[in-house]
């Protein structure tokens, strides 16, 4: 469960998102709205361009991982 940790602004302090749920991101005034399934948003202080960064972070860490976990990447010698 890839899990992005983002600063909440209307209650303050940390939240962590698994990104997998997150249908679509949009910006509101000053404040960056994230909208997950079930009718589930959140708005934080990050820009969508530094959610979006740590998803795709995460989504190449895990394809980095399968790859080094698979031993493709050691057969390559």
């Amino acid at each position: 469960m890839p899990l992005i940790k983002l600063n909440r602004i209307n209650k303050g302090g940390e939240i962590l998102i698994n990104s997998e749920h997150i249908a679509f991101i949009e910006v509101e005034g000053k404040s960056t709205t994230i909208h997950l399934g079930d009718g589930l948003l959140f708005s934080v202080e990050e820009t969508p361009d530094a959610v979006a960064a740590q998803v795709e972070q995460l989504a190449a860490a895990r394809i980095a991982n399968g790859i080094l976990e698979s031993g493709v990447a050691a057969n390559r010698d």
